[in-house]
């Protein structure tokens, strides 16, 4: 780069930088300042911030783009007072809530941050393939539905569709692999950025190794980097969770070995966005989302969809199993978590708050009803019929519900029990006659089904399979 260049970019990032921070409130400078602070001193002052490169994960949402503009406002800031400043790594990963819409909201802000073609910025894009450069002309292509579909088809009937275990803890597991691809990828990764609640991250680590621990996967002697080990764990998880297999049938397996590399550093910086509380109204958010931040509840936003997923499989749940109505089921589920948040003045409470007023009549919870089945059908090709099935689990533990199933929703094939029971245990003539029937019913083929006949339901007491530890010592869960 000529030193013409380089004196009208440093020229270009002034400008970004005075932008920016034009929008922050007297709040958000204070707490920018500390931001600065806490990131010159974890790398060991400014003589040495040229060396440190952070990486964080991008997930989408408001609070990823609200700390986004915080880090590139210290990025910049630093550079505008010294030679050098961090190297930032962005990274984004593939999993069925990135859609096109969530992808478009990240390249505008990717614009309108100035991050394309600053060398001191890693855009990257990572899937089971690999980690891919972001550039401004990188497509996005749609992920299929197929190998999450079945994942959610399955943990939703072994839990009864609960929406943490149906739509959660797939994805949870599967992120570690996704993780240490960007970690790993280019050059050293010197501190992990964590935006939430100290406390979070380090619950959700032990809650892995926990697990772990009980399914026998690792010693149970604590580890000296808590997270790295719930890394590896939740890779070894993973690959359980798709055998779908009880632990004693799970293949002998050990820690995967990782390249040699240091402890993992986490910077929290939950306390520096303390103006966070404010984030909705942020006229920094509003600067760096553009005209995409659309007042209103956009389904599509990642912590929005996590609560209206819940909201809709409360709602179904309420008219399938409890003899109510879709919209009661709703209202109450949301009201109750409204209620739970009201003391909290940050992005989570607030979220809430607003959610609840949008949908708090029978007419709009309705059209959250035909949204929320659009946005599922999309990601997952789910139907309300697949969902209606798992909700009520009736082929797990030997089709225990299975003639109650048939009987309150298709009463015409009640005759045929004993026969939809023998293609459920694999005998062939009943699955030449009925496994389309099934099959379409529940989405999942007849294998998938047949291994469902075999397996329990989800055991929070006593239970000793992947998904019982899992849930029962599911750290959100204690939350409520």
């Amino acid at each position: 780069m000529s030193t013409f260049h380089e004196q009208a970019m440093s020229f270009v990032y002034q400008q970004v930088l005075h932008r920016l921070t034009g929008f922050f409130s007297r709040h958000e400078r204070i707490a920018l300042q500390l931001l600065i602070q806490r990131l010159l001193v974890a790398a060991g002052g400014v003589e040495r911030i040229g060396q440190f490169r952070l990486m964080v994960v991008h997930e989408g949402g408001k609070e990823s783009a609200y700390t986004l503009a915080f880090l590139r406002a210290a990025q910049l800031s630093i550079a505008a007072r010294s030679p050098v400043t961090f190297m930032l790594r962005l990274a984004v990963l593939r999993q069925p809530r990135l859609t096109a819409s969530v992808m478009a909201r990240f390249h505008h802000q990717c614009n309108e941050l100035f991050l394309y073609d600053d060398d001191r910025v890693e855009l990257l894009q990572v899937d089971d393939t690999g980690a891919h450069p972001i550039t401004r002309h990188t497509p996005f292509n749609e992920l299929s539905p197929v190998a999450s579909r079945q994942d959610v088809l399955m943990w939703g009937h072994v839990s009864e569709g609960d929406a943490r275990a149906t739509f959660l803890y797939g994805d949870l597991l599967s992120r570690a692999a996704l993780f240490q691809t960007a970690y790993r990828w280019g050059g050293v990764v010197n501190a992990l950025i964590d935006r939430r609640p100290p406390p979070h991250l380090g619950e959700y680590a032990h809650w892995m190794i926990k697990v772990a621990q009980r399914l026998g996967l690792c010693t149970a002697s604590p580890p000296d980097d808590v997270l790295t080990a719930a890394l590896d764990m939740c890779r070894q998880l993973d690959q359980a969770s798709r055998l779908m297999m009880p632990p004693h049938s799970i293949p002998d397996q050990r820690p995967v070995s990782a390249a040699p590399r240091g402890e993992l550093a986490v910077i929290n910086v939950f306390d520096c966005l303390s103006c966070e509380m404010e984030i909705l109204n942020s006229e920094a958010l509003h600067f760096t989302e553009g005209q995409l931040n659309a007042p209103g509840v956009n389904i599509e936003e990642p912590q929005t969809a996590v609560v209206l997923v819940e909201a809709h499989m409360q709602g179904l749940r309420h008219r399938y199993t409890e003899a109510g109505d879709y919209c009661s089921g709703v209202s109450l589920y949301l009201q109750s978590l409204a209620k739970q948040n009201e003391c909290n003045p940050r992005y989570k409470g607030q979220l809430t708050g607003v959610i609840a007023s949008a949908f708090n009549t029978p007419k709009r919870i309705q059209k959250l009803r035909i949204q929320i089945t659009q946005y599922l059908n999309d990601l997952y090709n789910l139907s309300d019929e697949h969902i209606r099935c798992f909700i009520q689990s009736p082929f797990v533990e030997q089709g225990g519900q299975l003639e109650s199933f048939v009987q309150g929703n298709y009463p015409d094939k009640l005759p045929l029990l004993n026969e939809l029971h023998h293609a459920l245990q694999a005998q062939p003539d009943a699955c030449a006659r009925h496994a389309g029937w099934l099959e379409t019913i529940s989405g999942l083929p007849m294998k998938s089904l047949q291994a469902l006949y075999t397996l329990r339901k989800i055991d929070l007491a006593e239970g000793t399979t992947l998904i019982d530890i899992l849930a029962s010592h599911d750290p959100g869960k204690r939350r409520g």
